[in-house]
Formats: structure tokens, sequence, C-alpha cells
């Protein structure tokens, strides 16, 4: 998604309890961080007749819709979006828009000394298969019906690229550590290609990595093993 932190949730079916899942997990951000960190959740339709943006609170929180759900949970800005698949990239797009337009403050994160991480102050939430395989979230979710196998064909697609799958009961606090794992290490892959040159990075430059990211060494080193990414000129022995 390449704007803000994103999150994607999608599932094998309707009704596998993807706004369920989304209400809990808006709670907990929420809980840890209170109003520091700003979220922003889209609820995706699929339509054949007009595609659509919304973000009017009368339509928003209208009683028993899955957006006044996700409000009711803490989240700060809402978007239903309507579309058919000709028109979702397109839609897409204008979202991406809509959402930077918002008055955010102009940083991205900021340093918790809680638990000595940078804390995105705005994290995107997406609720929808195809919509999500379209946004390329940093982060997707998959929940799957333990009590049938049938997948419909866009879960089928986004099970493929999902980062966590969920089957059955799940602890949300669990759930959460999982996804800083995964956004951490996405984050070391893209700061060591970024900033390698022809597979090989310096001994110094991987150190930086770590210590910005806040994490072992050995991680860093581990990763860059995975990318066939050759730390040079080591000093010390760290990796």
């Amino acid at each position: 998604m390449n704007f803000f932190f994103s999150i994607g949730v999608g599932g094998s079916k309707s009704k596998v309890g993807k706004t369920t899942f989304i209400e809990s997990m808006i709670r907990n951000i929420k809980k840890i961080f209170g109003d520091n960190t700003k979220i922003v959740a889209i609820k995706y339709t699929k339509t054949s007749v007009f595609s659509s943006i919304v973000s009017d609170t009368s339509i928003i929180e209208t009683s028993g819709k899955d957006t006044e759900r996700m409000k009711k949970a803490g989240a700060d800005f809402i978007y239903w979006v309507k579309a058919s698949e000709d028109e979702l990239s397109d839609v897409a797009e204008k979202l991406k828009k809509e959402i930077l337009f918002r008055k955010f403050n102009p940083y991205r994160e900021f340093f918790c000394p809680l638990s000595k991480k940078y804390i995105h102050k705005v994290i995107v939430i997406i609720e929808g298969n195809s919509l999500v395989r379209i946004m390329h979230p940093d982060v997707i979710i998959f929940l799957k019906d333990n009590e049938t196998k049938y997948i419909k064909p866009s879960g089928e697609a986004l099970l493929k690229i999902a980062d966590i799958v969920i089957e059955g009961q799940y602890c949300m606090e669990e759930v959460m550590d999982e996804i800083l794992k995964i956004e951490q290490k996405k984050l070391i892959e893209r700061l060591l290609i970024e900033r390698s040159n022809s597979g090989k990075i310096t001994c110094a430059e991987a150190r930086k990595i770590a210590e910005e990211l806040n994490v072992p060494y050995i991680e860093v080193g581990r990763t860059a093993n995975e990318l066939k990414i050759k730390i040079r000129k080591c000093e010390l022995g760290c990796f």
C-alpha cells in the first residue's frame, strides 16, 4: 500500500467473522495506544450497479451496518467502498488519495517508551477479499471456516498471499504480536534491499538497520541470508 501501515482482512466466505475480528482488533489497538493512533477502517461490498466511496456519517453509522460496528469499536474514519471487479483498481486509487487528503499528523509514527518501539500514528484496516488483494496491505489475515472446506474464488486468490491464516478460536493479543513480527521482518527486508548494492551490504550499514529498528543484529543477519544479501567488511563479528 505504501502510504500508511495497513492490515487486510479476508475470509473463505461471507459470515465467517471478518467484521467481528476487525472490531476486536480495533479495540485492542485503542486499548494499547489510545488516541495516539488513528484507525481508518474500510468495508468493501461488490456491486454491479455503480461504484462509490461512502464516508457520510449518516450512512456509515446506520444501525446494524458493519460500518457502524467498526465505528462503535473505535475506528476514527470509516469508508464503505462499493465497486465492481472491473472498476475496483480505479476506485482503490481514488480511495488512497481520499485517505491521504485527511489532515493527519505529518509524522507517520511515534516512539512508545513503554514498548521501546516506533508505533504507527495511522493504521488502515481493510475488509473484503478483492479490495485487500488490490490494495496490497502490509499484512494480510485470512479467516477460514472450520466447519466447511468451501472457499469462494476471491478467497482462494487471497489465501495464496495471506501472511496469517486463522481457523477457529484465536487470541487477539497473539495475533497482534504476530502482525508486529511480520511487519518487522518485512521492514528489515525492505531496508536491506534498498541499502544493498549488487547483493552486498556493509557490516556498518547492516548494524545501522538493526539499531534503527531496535532489533538484534542476528535478525538482520538472518534476513540478509534469506535474501541472499552478503554482509561484507564485518568488523565486530556481529553477523
